[in-house]
């Protein structure tokens, strides 16, 4: 158990100097500040007391309690320095201990789960004696949970605000909570259609106001309300009228509007419907003008209920199609006088502009001269980025004559696309011509928002690179593989990240399940060469992450490309259930359109998805089922 101590020297301390800036008003509590901005405060103790002093302060404030809570929590910390704190023994309360009441289990669960979220928060202001700021917090969640409907909820926290001011014992604190507590109940008893309740609430409240010398235009707004429920129509409207008066004398346009709605339900009680009309487009003005939506839509759900039951409407030609308007306030939204009016209404039958996801962004895809990479490269052009396209192939040079394809080719159909494609001409085993592109981005753009890295290398000719057994595979295979699908990635993305800083910082590794999985028919450079490129990229992800560049890795499954068609023509095997090259293009804007906090937790915990994983639709309808294989995600969860 921990006692006051020095605790308590503290606390007088924080008493003078709240009692001697709390009279000064505004000009007090900007004493407070500057006193702790410019570190006048020779100790802990010294600085702890002004921190209390100046939450006091900010306390008295309306919505203060925001200011004070981080100068309460900076003061228990300088407690703790100390080595003090606020007595925590129900015993030794100064208070007089209120009469016992057993909680039935739902009441006690109900109290519970209102406090766990504000129990912190009211510890800390425990700690340091300012039961003030624990009664701010208490009545400010109930006005939220009265507002989100739970008054249950509601009626606990103030329930608990009552026992902070029996725990003290102080006739002031009594004083301060019973105008806000009341008037938070009689909201809860409205809200449960319990008129009485809320009338004895609401006359509570308006006691109290009147005692502090403050307005009671909020009591009355409320007492108008029970008046209404319980059909005094006529008191009601009395209510209602002393209230709107005195909000308009003050300025407060909410209050005004609030107090215009409950008027307009007292003459709507009294029959005249078009006065009734008159005070909520009244009120709907008012909200309008102080910006307070919600007053807005209880506004207008009024005038469309007073409108439907107005008489009189004009005739509109029944030729012309017309639409309803269940609430209309001239200068806000729209004619007054007719119940409907003729409209014209269009629907676009045709277009992409909603599919431009990444309209303007800078890309660059490696290995696009066919399969996977051609197919990416495509989808984001098709989504409006600016899409650099490499490879090694050129018209007249392709560099497998079997399957074809060039990035000059690729970048050809961008512009049917909707998206603009530059293609570049890059070995990507030569650190040289890596360092160009390298160049051309910097010059150009001076950032790079997505990096695609699918660039990938398969020894010639591809029947002895299937087929070599493992002990007659020359280590070509895996120094070719490395140069052009791993190490070459590594080293651009490196030398790329000053740009990808600059950009939206997304870089994509596309990589193969198979560095997980034993497949018969790859050699075994095929699963050092992905299962390097993974352990890199993962590693690399670490040390960037928190420089804004997100690291991924995405694993297509079994991919209909030129190759895979190419060798079930040459085995007569039958392709089923295969992704198209589209499905992973379509799956990598998915990615790229995502927020920058959520592609940070996909760096972190996340960071190998399959293409199945992010989509499952498929270009053709076909549905593709993710989460299908066991993959590792370096170590994490």
């Amino acid at each position: 158990m921990e006692i006051w101590g020095q605790a308590e020297a503290v606390l007088t301390q924080a008493k003078t100097l709240a009692a001697a800036a709390l009279p000064k008003g505004q000009a007090g509590v900007g004493e407070l500040e500057s006193g702790l901005t410019a570190a006048s405060y020779g100790t802990s103790q010294e600085k702890a007391a002004a921190l209390i002093a100046l939450a006091r302060a900010y306390l008295e404030q309306e919505d203060g309690l925001s200011d004070a809570t981080p100068l309460a929590k900076q003061a228990v910390g300088l407690f703790k320095e100390l080595g003090v704190g606020a007595l925590r023994d129900v015993t030794n309360f100064k208070g007089k201990p209120g009469p016992a009441k057993i909680l039935s289990p739902e009441e006690s669960a109900r109290r519970d789960a209102a406090l766990r979220p504000l129990r912190e928060t009211l510890l800390t202001f425990r700690e340091i004696g300012v039961p003030e700021g624990e009664l701010a917090v208490l009545l400010k969640a109930a006005e939220e949970q009265v507002a989100e409907g739970k008054t249950e909820n509601a009626a606990a926290l103030v329930q608990e605000a009552e026992r902070v001011v029996q725990r003290e014992g102080k006739k002031e604190l009594e004083t301060k909570v019973a105008a806000p507590s009341n008037l938070i109940l009689a909201k809860a008893d409205l809200a449960k259609k319990a008129s009485q309740p809320a009338l004895q609430h609401a006359a509570a409240a308006e006691k109290a106001l009147k005692a502090a010398q403050q307005s009671a235009a909020a009591a009355e707004v409320l007492a108008s309300e029970a008046h209404s429920l319980q059909g005094n129509f006529t008191k009601a409207l009395e209510a209602s009228t002393s209230a709107a008066a005195s909000y308009k004398s003050s300025g407060d346009k909410e209050g005004e509007a609030l107090a215009m709605l409950a008027m307009a339900q007292a003459q709507q009680g009294q029959g005249d419907k078009d006065k009734a009309l008159q005070s909520a487009r009244a009120a709907l003005l008012l909200a309008h003008s102080a910006e307070k939506l919600g007053v807005v839509d209880k506004a207008r759900l009024l005038c469309a209920e007073l409108r439907k039951a107005a008489a009189g409407t004009v005739a509109v030609p029944a030729a012309v199609p017309c639409k309803v308007l269940d609430h209309r306030v001239p200068g806000v939204s729209g004619p007054a006088t007719l119940p409907s009016k003729p409209f014209v209404g269009a629907q676009r039958m045709v277009g992409t502009q909603e599919s431009k996801r990444l309209s303007g962004l800078v890309t660059l895809v490696t290995g696009a001269s066919r399969g996977i990479g051609k197919g990416i490269a495509q989808s984001l052009a098709e989504a409006g980025a600016i899409v650099y396209v490499t490879g090694r192939s050129a018209p007249g040079k392709e560099t497998d004559i079997i399957l074809m394809g060039t990035v000059d080719e690729t970048a050809s159909t961008f512009q049917k696309l909707g998206g603009t494609g530059v293609a570049v001409h890059v070995d990507h085993a030569q650190d040289e011509q890596n360092s160009a592109i390298v160049k051309m981005i910097r010059e150009t753009h001076g950032r790079l928002d997505i990096l695609v890295n699918s660039a990938f290398y398969i020894p010639k000719p591809d029947m002895i690179f299937f087929t070599t057994p493992v002990w007659n595979q020359p280590m070509r295979f895996l120094n070719e593989q490395t140069s052009v699908g791993g190490l070459n990635h590594i080293g651009l993305t490196v030398e790329m990240l000053p740009f990808l800083r600059r950009g939206r910082g997304v870089v994509l590794n596309i990589s193969s399940w198979g560095s997980q999985m034993n497949i018969p028919i790859f050699p075994l450079s095929y699963y050092c060469n992905k299962a390097t490129f993974d352990r890199s990229m993962m590693a690399l992800a670490e040390k960037v992450r928190n420089y804004g560049v997100c690291v991924l890795t995405v694993w297509p499954g079994s991919v209909k490309s030129e190759r895979s068609i190419m060798g079930a023509k040459r085995s007569a095997a039958r392709l089923i259930d295969l992704e198209t090259t589209r499905f992973t293009g379509n799956a990598i804007v998915q990615l790229g359109s995502l927020s920058p906090e959520v592609l940070r937790v996909y760096s972190s915990k996340h960071r190998v998805l399959s293409s199945a994983d992010v989509l499952g639709w498929e270009v053709d309808g076909y549905y593709h089922q993710g989460d299908l294989h066991t993959f590792t995600t370096g170590g994490r969860s």
